[in-house]
C-alpha cells in the first residue's frame, strides 16, 4: 500500500459513507472491518481506511484510493466484499453513499 501524493494525483478516490442504525453500530463496525485486511491485500488498493464520527459515532466512512476504476471494480467484485454486502443494509439507518472523487490540489 502506498500514500497518495503529489505524484499520483490520477489515483481515484472514492468515500463510502453510512450511518448504523441505533444498536448496531458494534455490528456494522465488525463487519466493515473484516473487510480491511483482504481489501489492503489487494493489488491496486492504495489506501483503505475506515473511520467513525466523532461526534455521531453511529456513522463510519471508508476512505478509499485506487490506482484506476478497473482497480475499484476488480475489488467490487472480490469475494470477501460480495460476502459482506448483504450484511450491510440491515445494519444501516438509511444508505450506503458511495462518492468517487478526483483529487484537485
Amino acid at each position: 500500500m502506498s500514500i497518495p501524493t503529489d505524484e499520483n494525483r490520477s489515483l481515484l478516490t472514492v468515500v463510502a459513507t453510512m450511518r448504523a442504525k441505533a444498536g448496531r453500530e458494534q455490528e456494522l463496525q465488525e463487519v466493515l472491518e473484516g473487510l480491511i485486511a483482504p481489501t489492503r491485500a489487494e493489488a491496486d488498493c492504495v489506501t483503505y481506511a475506515l473511520h467513525r464520527g466523532t461526534q455521531d459515532p453511529s456513522v463510519f466512512v471508508f476512505v478509499e484510493h485506487w490506482t484506476d476504476q478497473a482497480s475499484l471494480d476488480a475489488h467490487l467484485a472480490t469475494p470477501h466484499l460480495q460476502a459482506a454486502l448483504p450484511l450491510i443494509p440491515e445494519l444501516l439507518d438509511g444508505d450506503l453513499v458511495i462518492t468517487p472523487l478526483d483529487r484537485i490540489a
